[in-house]
């Protein structure tokens, strides 16, 4: 079977393009298929965790720059991702997947090979193929993820598909030619026409943006039906190795436009059991009236149960997420983070980190532009009441609890509590990834520190304070500052301590110096007073005690004591 043929550049259309590199499986039923083979390795926890894990850069200096270059800076909190639990089952949901997808669709199986050319006979001579499987049963296993708008559904998704190159060019496999584009995730947009037809059209359309084909001309006349847009896709799908199928904002799908719902269910029932790969659907809770439960009742035989994504609970997770948000701000007054800050931001989005990332930021550009430079309790209440009144009725709804209020607005309307235990569960301990988060966190914050404690230092050095007074100077005063102290706060104390130890140093010779020389002076004056009353200058010293009488043993005759008398002269 011969897939596009790869370009030789590097970037296809805009989207990069890497060469497969075929590792190892571990798992034995992934062995011997190079669609899996090439695909990145079955990531660890830890793993997943770093990985998801986004914290912008952040310089202290940057609060100091005009407010012009800070309303920019802010926005840099757009990037800022926290992993949760929910964020690993949906990373091990997909990689499970993706391979379960490709097991029964491996290029290299003669199998594979016979169903595709047959795939490709009947659509060149105009046959319709009823069923599009083989004997093989297909292990491609899908999975719904039903949400509040702006909870962090497709950010999270984005997340976990940046681990998988999109396009996989193969040309040598096990010493065999093997040219094969491999297009390892798709995921497409719900039409806002909300027809069925639309959907399969955004499919055509999205591989001729990826491989530069003409699918759309060939395959999406509107004449076609969408059963045979349905073969076309399965076809593509196997020729070009599609691991995952996303599609998104399912809610706009429309049943009236798309033939009525048992048509509407059909249809993705088609899409997972019978095209053969994974289909990951995402939609807001008005996307519950499409997927109706004899869809959800055929998907929970497949394996993968419905993920409901609500809002965040206010819980260790809500205080983990806050805490590593507050770090960025651009305000040039430093607010520390409090627990009636933090049940603010909580009461005022209901949970919804978008909108908590949102209020937090609008809060900081509200502080900047009034020229008060400080977020304050005050400042957040009205930016929640301006910025977000437009989704301040849903909020409402939310935090009344009752459900009528629930029913006015479709994508916040309560999820079934039968649903939300049938969820599927990860064997993850949450308290365990929270430890591994603060622990990434508290190596952010050791990293930071050693970088500053070593500019300080290097910059005392070039002072030529001593080496051996630097390094302890410096550690005492970050140790002994309470609050998170800046590089030149830091250099000036160290220097003030430094200081202080060089003049005590200088205090202490002086003191020294001037014991010597006043014992000097005494001694001198002792001899010349000898001298006038032409006394021994030993003698002298014998009488005044300077000098002790058993000293007479060491000293033959007086050329010894006159010996002594010239040298203390």
């Amino acid at each position: 079977m011969q897939g596009l043929e790869a370009s030789e550049s590097q970037i296809l259309h805009g989207e990069e393009m890497v060469d497969a590199i075929y590792s190892e499986q571990i798992v034995q039923d992934y062995e011997d298929n190079p669609l899996i083979e090439a695909l990145p390795p079955i990531f660890t926890e830890d793993d997943v965790i770093e990985q998801l894990s986004v914290f912008p850069p952040h310089d202290e200096k940057e609060r100091s720059l005009n407010a012009t270059y800070r309303f920019h800076c802010v926005q840099r909190l757009f990037q800022y991702f926290q992993p949760f639990e929910k964020h690993l089952d949906l990373e091990q949901r997909i990689s499970s997947a993706i391979r379960q997808g490709y097991l029964r669709r491996n290029p290299m199986n003669r199998e594979e090979v016979l169903r595709v050319h047959e795939s490709y006979k009947a659509i060149k001579e105009g046959r319709f193929l009823k069923t599009y499987q083989t004997e093989a049963k297909r292990t491609a296993t899908g999975f719904t993820i039903i949400g509040l708008s702006g909870i962090g559904k497709s950010t999270a998704i984005e997340r976990v598909l940046s681990f998988y190159p999109q396009l996989i060019k193969h040309q040598e496999y096990k010493g065999k030619p093997f040219q094969f584009t491999q297009i390892s995730w798709l995921k497409l947009d719900c039409p806002f026409d909300g027809s069925l037809k639309g959907l399969c059209m955004s499919f055509f359309s999205e591989l001729d943006r990826l491989l530069g084909s003409n699918y759309l001309n060939k395959f999406g006349a509107q004449k076609n039906t969408t059963d045979l847009m349905m073969q076309r896709m399965a076809h593509l799908a196997s020729r070009h190795g599609i691991g995952l199928l996303i599609i998104d904002e399912v809610q706009h799908l429309s049943l009236s436009k798309s033939g009525g719902s048992d048509k509407m269910l059909n249809f993705f029932v088609t899409l997972v059991n019978t095209i053969g790969i994974p289909v990951l659907m995402v939609g807001t809770n008005k996307a519950i009236s499409i997927l109706q439960s004899e869809f959800r009742q055929a998907r929970r035989g497949s394996g993968q149960g419905d993920m409901v994504w609500s809002q965040m609970p206010k819980d260790e997770s809500w205080e983990l997420f806050v805490e590593g948000m507050w770090e960025y701000q651009w305000t040039q007054n430093f607010t520390e983070l409090t627990s009636e800050f933090s049940d603010l931001l909580y009461e005022e989005s209901q949970g919804i980190l978008d909108i908590a990332v949102k209020l937090f930021m609008f809060s900081q550009i509200k502080a900047i532009v009034t020229g008060y430079e400080k977020i304050t309790k005050q400042i957040m209440k009205q930016v929640a009441n301006d910025s977000l009144r437009l989704v301040k009725p849903m909020l409402d709804a939310l935090r009344s609890g009752i459900p009528s209020e629930f029913a006015k607005y479709e994508d916040i309307r309560p999820i079934d509590m039968d649903e939300e235990i049938e969820k599927y569960k990860a064997s993850l301990d949450l308290q365990e990834k929270i430890r591994i988060q603060k622990k990434l966190q508290q190596k952010k914050r050791q990293k930071k520190e050693q970088s500053l404690l070593e500019q300080v230092t290097l910059l005392l050095l070039e002072m030529d304070f001593d080496p051996k007074l630097v390094d302890g100077a410096v550690k005492k005063v970050f140790k002994k500052s309470e609050e998170e102290i800046d590089k030149s706060t830091l250099l000036k104390e160290a220097v003030k301590l430094l200081i202080d130890k060089d003049e005590k140093k200088a205090e202490r010779t002086a003191k020294k110096k001037e014991v010597y020389l006043s014992s000097e002076n005494y001694l001198v004056q002792l001899m010349q007073e000898a001298r006038k009353k032409k006394i021994s200058v030993h003698e002298y010293f014998l009488d005044k005690g300077i000098i002790k009488q058993t000293l007479d043993e060491f000293w033959d005759d007086e050329e010894d004591a006159a010996l002594v008398s010239d040298t203390l002269s």
